[in-house]
């Protein structure tokens, strides 16, 4: 049974069009737009007659960077960069996850992530899921779109603009700033697919 982490952004939500997972799951580890990004998964989901789930777990005191308000780390890869984010999700969603049946966890990370992170990369999805399959449950962890850019995820997945009006992708708040990267990234991808309304 897949457990998709839904984040309400354009990758995780077309990853709920496309697979329809049995359990979704938004976690608010104490990012600034926490609050917005439930509201959107939650949306989505109902538009998809989909499940959620909402586990909030306060991690703010390790963040860096526009997701926590913070000033960058020293080496910071982005400006929105947290120590460990990728892999501190998946290990919650497993967590979470495995007393209810999830046999493998599905997170939206695209091609081109990896140009500001190493834990957005095929190579780092792949050590992961060999992590968390030795552990517990023998859990697998999926990337499906780490071979794709955000457009060919969200052409794929067939989306409406009534699904994809939902998402939200700001970094800094719960009512998209239009300068981050997060809102710069939405408004291109949707603008390049003709999208934008």
């Amino acid at each position: 049974m897949e457990l998709l982490v839904l984040s309400g952004g354009l990758e995780s939500t077309a990853l709920a069009a496309m697979r329809r997972p049995a359990l979704t799951l938004t976690i608010d580890y104490g990012q600034r737009p926490a609050a917005a990004e439930v509201t959107a998964a939650a949306a989505v989901c109902r538009q998809l007659g989909l499940s959620h789930d909402v586990l909030r777990v306060d991690c703010a005191a390790l963040g860096s960077g526009l997701l926590a308000g913070q000033p960058a780390n020293g080496g910071a890869p982005s400006p929105e960069w947290w120590p460990y984010r990728n892999q501190l999700l998946v290990t919650l969603a497993a967590g979470w996850g495995l007393p209810r049946g999830a046999s493998s966890i599905v997170v939206g990370s695209v091609l081109g992530d990896g140009e500001r992170h190493r834990d957005g990369t095929a190579e780092f999805y792949e050590a992961l899921d060999r992590l968390v399959a030795m552990q517990e449950g023998g859990l697998r962890v999926l990337a499906p779109g780490v071979d794709m850019t955000s457009d060919q995820l969200v052409t794929a997945s067939g989306a409406g603009d009534e699904v994809l009006g939902w998402t939200h992708s700001c970094h800094v708040t719960d009512i998209a700033c239009g300068a981050c990267p997060g809102c710069h990234k939405r408004r291109e991808v949707l603008g390049r697919l003709g999208r934008l309304r």
